[in-house]
């Protein structure tokens, strides 16, 4: 078989794997996919692939046709820097996309190869084991964000760009997985300090203030969601179960709008503090809110209420048998 239709079936088969890529999750699938098919399609026996971490250096995440002791003794290694790489990664070592490192030329140290080395002359091409071979892998910007490693040649032979082209397409595909990944999590990540920042304001704009000995006071501002209603219902039970508060005051003052789903909140927080052997005083409710609950068919005959937040708790003391009085 030729080299020209190798390298077709070759590149053939590392596509179809690339497209299969895409349906993995992780990024540690896809960098030990990318190892075992450099292995399995290539003329090398060994292959690791690095990815460039937030801080600089490179972890090894993908092995390939290597057994246990190896890739233990790999990640005992220090890692490698981007700055250390870089002064590694020169030009009169560039072959296409790829870096080829002659032994005596680098003072880079790797595992020790599986195959003797054999002597050769100044006019040969022959593999050194202690040879390196590095495809970066590079985003859409052309910076380096990985690196596959391969080793131990089957034919024993230095590379050439026609070998190594297909292998550098390849990491080319590979990389756009990679980075598609990480753009994922990245999302994710914002999507969860968005949410996080999301349940501090609900908790801040939710405040159940111990006002008295099992008397609390739960102060609404603003209008009241479905989030924030859950939000409103959780931090009233924990607090009646820190307090074993006996009466809870629910302040509407500052509710610009009383409908249906605010006034059905309202009743869900009220029948949860009961379960629990607390009462209910809602205070707040003026002329124009009485009348919106009137036509809204709400009831609330079995809750107490109060016009203003005093008389709620001037109400909510009686209740604990406690009364405010005036001192001379």
């Amino acid at each position: 078989m030729s080299e020209t239709t190798l390298n077709r079936r070759q590149l053939s088969d590392l596509i179809s794997i690339s497209a299969g890529m895409l349906r993995l999750k992780s990024i540690e699938g896809v960098c030990q996919t990318t190892a075992e098919a450099m292995v399995k399609h290539s003329v090398f026996a060994r292959c690791v692939v690095s990815l460039l971490e937030p801080d600089d250096t490179f972890v090894r995440l993908g092995f390939g046709g290597l057994n246990a002791k190896e890739i233990s003794a790999l990640r005992d290694m220090p890692k490698s820097t981007l700055e250390s790489m870089q002064d590694q990664l020169v030009k009169k070592f560039l072959i296409g996309r790829s870096y080829y490192m002659p032994h005596d030329q680098t003072d880079m140290q790797g595992l020790e190869s599986s195959k003797k080395a054999k002597g050769r002359s100044k006019t040969d091409n022959q593999w050194h084991p202690d040879d390196f071979l590095f495809i970066p892998l590079y985003n859409p910007d052309n910076q380096i964000i990985g690196l596959i490693s391969v080793d131990d040649p089957a034919d024993g032979l230095r590379p050439t760009e026609e070998i190594l082209l297909p292998l550098e397409l390849f990491a080319t595909q590979t990389a756009a997985v990679l980075e598609n990944l990480r753009n994922v999590e990245r999302q994710q990540e914002m999507y969860e300090q968005l949410r996080n920042q999301q349940m501090v304001v609900l908790e801040l704009s939710t405040p159940v203030i111990q006002v008295w000995e099992k008397v609390l006071v739960l102060p609404l501002i603003g209008s009241v969601d479905s989030a924030r209603a859950q939000q409103i219902m959780e931090n009233v039970l924990v607090k009646i179960s820190e307090t074993s508060a006996s009466v809870i005051i629910v302040d509407i003052t500052g509710v610009p709008v009383i409908d249906t789903l605010v006034a059905s909140h309202l009743i869900k927080t009220v029948s949860a503090a009961r379960l629990l052997g607390t009462k209910t005083i809602i205070t707040g409710i003026n002329p124009e809110v009485a009348q919106t609950l009137v036509h809204l068919g709400v009831e609330l005959s079995e809750i107490a209420t109060r016009s203003n937040l005093a008389r709620g708790i001037a109400a909510a003391l009686e209740m604990t048998g406690k009364q405010i009085v005036d001192v001379d």
